[in-house]
């Protein structure tokens, strides 16, 4: 009866979409030390509130993973195999699904794939009638259409799982759902979020040999709420020369004042604490971007990077990008945190910081995610109760363990220069902005219009709209009208 009803309902799905940030309120002090989980290491904060005596009965808990190679060196991994060779974050992976197995009587195993195969498999196991999998890992858009096909399960009535909980990113929850059905969610089972998260990173040696501010002075104005467009523009004039030397080839003595990838359009509307959709008073998303505040912030943009000297948007395979700044040609890098591991390496010392206010005025520093991964649960699974439980488990318990180590450890101890970065990226992960027309519902369409902005450094705004405004549209009312006919079904 559960799988007649699973099928059903999943016929009538689609995914949730909307754009929030996170509910922490914590402002960088320029003092603090509390960690992102925050409070006392107890064993009941972490505790995932199962049952007494709850157990799987050997189940196997089946893990549909990307390959991490697609999402551009972020570390994605749920499932590690055991090795004497383990890093410090695989290490606390492997212990944290070995503390599962044991406690629980289950075993969990993984498939990894490309996020096109993931799409394709959980469709023949929904289509075959076949509870094959457990749990689906895939990028943004991909999961949009798997739910958007009806392959997944509401995670608001999965047995056992509470997204009221820390381990689950209340912003990716209050974002992606709709008409109180959620399909999908970030959450502290993956690091995938935290490291595709959009930071600035600035290049100390860089900043010495133009007598601008020193990393402690940088971390004392962010904390002070001075970092704002102004700010960042004005730096970045004093230091660029790329493009004046009369040609128009990029060459080892151009210097830039601010290195840019292709999403650094959408993630500095992002950071001005506009939005490309908001929802209405019925939880239904609608288009934001072509609203009269967002066209306002977008030209102020477009002026700012028309200036010579400042900005260097390389083609997307970044290369160039990456070695000036590793060679002290660039202040400023707009990238994710994954970029910190890659640059282990890099000789000078940098700071890193969050996206810059659009004014001081603005409440907080917000920083997008161009590319994360999301879990969602197949519509198709039998035992509900094994699978929410082992769900909420796995994740408690990577708060706990994995996270710490991620954060403290092996991103701020090995790949941080300072602490001051450390509070950085501790206040940055608190507020991410998940917005779905720019990560899931016409990702492509959208992210595709606004990547061509950036090369160009114009103002389209309007003609993309004209252009894709009606088609968007129809998607977001498509997908409103099945959330409010599965909501009367599901909430009599």
């Amino acid at each position: 009866m559960k799988k007649i009803i699973s099928l059903l309902l999943a016929f009538l799905t689609l995914s949730a979409v909307f754009a929030g940030c996170a509910d922490k309120d914590k402002k960088p002090d320029g003092n603090t030390t509390e960690t992102q989980n925050g409070g006392s290491d107890t064993v009941n904060e972490y505790d995932p509130g199962l049952p007494d005596g709850f157990q799987c009965e050997g189940y196997e808990f089946v893990i549909l993973n990307s390959n991490q190679n697609e999402i551009a060196g972020i570390l994605n991994d749920i499932y590690v195999e055991y090795s004497t060779e383990l890093d410090s974050v695989s290490e606390a992976m492997y212990k944290r699904n070995a503390y599962v197995q044991d406690t629980y009587g289950c075993t969990i195993s993984e498939t990894v794939d490309s996020s096109g195969v993931i799409v394709t498999k959980v469709s023949d196991s929904f289509y075959s009638g076949t509870d094959d999998y457990s749990l689906v890992n895939v990028v943004g858009n991909l999961i949009y259409t798997m739910a958007n096909d009806g392959l997944l399960y509401n995670l608001n009535q999965l047995d056992h799982v509470d997204l009221s909980k820390k381990w689950w990113t209340q912003g990716s929850i209050e974002g992606y759902s709709m008409a109180g059905l959620l399909y999908y969610a970030s959450s502290d089972l993956t690091i995938c979020d935290d490291e595709g998260t959009a930071i600035i990173m600035y290049n100390k040696t860089v900043a010495e040999d133009h007598k601008l501010e020193t990393p402690d002075e940088m971390y004392d104005l962010v904390a002070a709420g001075g970092w704002t467009w102004d700010k960042m523009f004005a730096q970045a004039k004093q230091v660029g020369t790329g493009g004046d030397n009369g040609d128009s080839l990029l060459s080892d003595g151009d210097k830039f004042g601010m290195i840019v990838m292709d999403w650094s359009y959408i993630g500095m509307m992002i950071s001005s604490g506009e939005r490309f959709s908001v929802k209405d008073e019925d939880d239904i998303l609608k288009i934001n971007f072509n609203s009269a505040s967002f066209v306002d912030v977008l030209d102020t943009l477009v002026q700012y990077t028309k200036q010579k000297r400042t900005y260097l948007c390389p083609t997307y395979d970044g290369k160039f990008s990456e070695d000036a700044f590793r060679n002290d040609n660039a202040l400023m890098i707009m990238q994710v945190t994954a970029h910190v591991r890659n640059s282990r390496d890099m000789e000078s010392d940098f700071a890193v910081l969050p996206m810059p206010k659009y004014s001081e005025a603005q409440d907080h520093y917000y920083s997008y995610c161009p590319r994360v991964t999301y879990v969602g649960v197949p519509s198709t699974i039998l035992e509900t109760e094994y699978v929410g439980g082992i769900l909420e488990a796995l994740t408690a318990k990577s708060s706990e363990i994995v996270i710490p180590e991620y954060l403290n450890i092996a991103l701020s101890e090995r790949f941080m220069r300072d602490e001051g970065s450390k509070r950085m990226v501790e206040y940055i992960f608190g507020h991410t902005v998940y917005d779905p027309l720019v990560s899931t519902l016409c990702w492509d369409t959208v992210f595709g219009a606004f990547t061509s902005m950036v090369k160009s450094r114009s103002n389209m705004v309007v003609n993309i709209y004209n252009k894709y405004g009606s088609y968007i549209e129809a998607q977001i009312e498509k997908a409103a009208e099945c959330y409010r006919d599965l909501a009367e079904k599901t909430n009599p």
